[in-house]
């Protein structure tokens, strides 16, 4: 009886467990129908709009980590910089990172302006004419008259997050996971929030919470329901792995009634988020001209979907805490990350109107170059010395000098390989190609060197055979070290851009 008493207490148990959770399923079930069938009440492809009121652009800001804030960013001097842009008309009339001199003939240097508490559209009056004085990239400063204007625009709360990051350079591919997550917010006033209220409540003794929902994003799609993160676009993608790829909609109400919501700061909205995790490959552009003491910049431009006359995009403080955290764990193999920035830019489609916002992860990478240095530069210098000692045989043992400078120059032929299968093909000459072209010449020499001063000894020319003696060995590998020293130099004052820090000083 009390075995039977077991199994059947049990199967009641499972049974109210089963109910409870095919019950809560459904209710996330019934709303997205509800909403799917009654599609010109609810309207859920409307997408959020946020009011604007400036002249066309933000000041650039940068993320304070110390602060955890977004600042200002300000130059040596104090000036401020143009950042994003929320004006289609005004792209092509000024660019990002321009420098703002002047507005209405303030210095905006006094004004102590703070992104929060003192924000830069604040200076002005509604439907005010603002004259911008403003340096170029040209250094040529140039003047513009703005009108500073209300717009409601999209503007979802976005964010992406690089997961990991591999360089395949003879593939001249980057291979990076990337989490995007993009969100956006429906008034308590919105018939979709009024049916979230009725369906997604957790009713019962001592429940504080709301139910929430994750759906297939596909379906939502389907639905032509208003997807936060749809048709998000990466530039300069080469391809993805979707048999890596998860994604979906995440839905969750949120009120002020309930105590831990009201905590947190959510006001009675309901929250809407697409998020989406996944393998990209990404083409790159590097220049290898002073590889491998180079240095690189690699970027993920992420391209919003709306134009900018109706949405622009932008990103909140996680993407530079996450961007920040990536710097700080240094995990790309062979590299170092010396620098990070997040920059604001636009896109013009060729087949659309207008422009659209994009905004771009930026890191600047340094090449490990204690390899190169230490276990193909080094050892070549060792075999030129090597080489070069043949100098001080005497003219007479012609075969030993050929031997040995012959069988440098071999093991020379071999470091050529060393470095070939580590950039792809170019039709231009690294640094390392120039050292070992060098090295070429110089194991080179020897040989000639040596044939000559035998043809010298043989004549009983022995003045002429003591004074070029005398040049080569005082002479001819301090002159090769001159050489290689010269090529670094000029290869980083002609492209001191992409210089590592080791050498970049040289650029003067």
């Amino acid at each position: 009886m009390g075995k039977k008493f077991n199994i059947i207490f049990l199967l009641v148990l499972y049974f109210i467990f089963f109910s409870f959770n095919a019950f809560s399923e459904d209710k996330c079930t019934k709303f997205f129908n509800k909403v799917k069938n009654d599609y010109e009440k609810y309207i859920p492809e409307f997408f959020p709009k946020w009011e604007f009121n400036d002249i066309g652009f933000e000041l650039k800001k940068k993320w304070n980590d110390e602060k955890e804030t977004w600042e200002y960013y300000q130059d040596e001097n104090g000036y401020y910089a143009l950042g994003r842009f929320t004006d289609n008309n005004l792209v092509g009339k000024m660019s990002y990172n321009d420098k703002i001199i002047s507005a209405n003939n303030i210095d905006l240097r006094d004004k102590n302006l703070d992104n929060y508490e003192n924000i830069f559209e604040d200076l002005f009056e509604d439907d005010e004419n603002v004259k911008i004085i403003f340096e170029n990239k040209n250094r040529q400063r140039e003047e513009i008259t703005l009108k500073k204007f209300k717009r409601n625009l999209i503007e979802p709360y976005s964010d992406f997050y690089i997961r990991s990051l591999k360089i395949d350079e003879d593939n001249n591919i980057i291979e990076a996971r990337i989490l995007i997550e993009a969100s956006h917010s429906l008034a308590d006033d919105d018939p979709m929030y009024i049916l979230a209220k009725e369906e997604l409540w957790i009713d019962g003794d001592n429940v504080d919470d709301t139910e929430a929902c994750e759906f297939d994003s596909e379906d939502w799609d389907k639905a032509l329901f208003a997807n936060p993160g749809g048709g998000f676009e990466f530039d300069n993608l080469h391809s993805s792995n979707f048999d890596t790829f998860q994604n979906g909609i995440y839905l969750k109400p949120y009120s002020n009634e309930i105590g831990w919501h009201k905590d947190l700061g959510w006001e009675n909205e309901l929250y809407i988020e697409y998020f989406e995790s996944g393998i990209h490959f990404f083409n790159t552009d590097f220049k290898y001209h002073n590889f491998p003491f180079d240095k690189q910049t690699i970027s993920f431009k992420i391209i919003n979907q709306h134009e900018m006359p109706d949405g622009i995009l932008g990103i909140s403080d996680y993407s530079a805490k996450y961007l920040l955290d990536l710097v700080k764990q240094n995990k790309i193999s062979g590299w170092n990350i010396i620098d990070n920035r997040i920059v604001y830019d636009h896109y013009k489609s060729p087949i659309h109107e207008h422009y659209t916002s994009t905004v771009s992860l930026e890191l600047d990478i340094e090449r490990k170059s204690g390899y190169y240095l230490y276990k193909v530069i080094l050892p070549i210098i060792i075999i030129l010395i090597v080489c070069w000692s043949s100098i001080w045989i005497v003219p007479k043992e012609l075969e030993s000098k050929l031997t040995i400078a012959i069988v440098c120059l071999l093991s020379l032929i071999a470091y050529n390989f060393v470095t070939d299968n580590d950039i792809p093909k170019l039709d231009y000459l690294t640094t390392i190609d120039w050292i070992i072209l060098s090295s070429y010449f110089y194991a080179a020499l020897p040989n000639i060197l040596g044939i000559y001063f035998y043809t010298l000894f043989k004549r009983r020319k022995f003045v002429q055979l003591n004074k070029y003696e005398s040049i080569a060995k005082r002479y001819g590998l301090l002159s090769y070290l001159v050489i290689v020293f010269s090529i670094i130099l000029l290869n980083v004052s002609i492209n001191y851009e992409n210089a590592s820090t080791m050498f970049s000083w040289m650029a003067g």
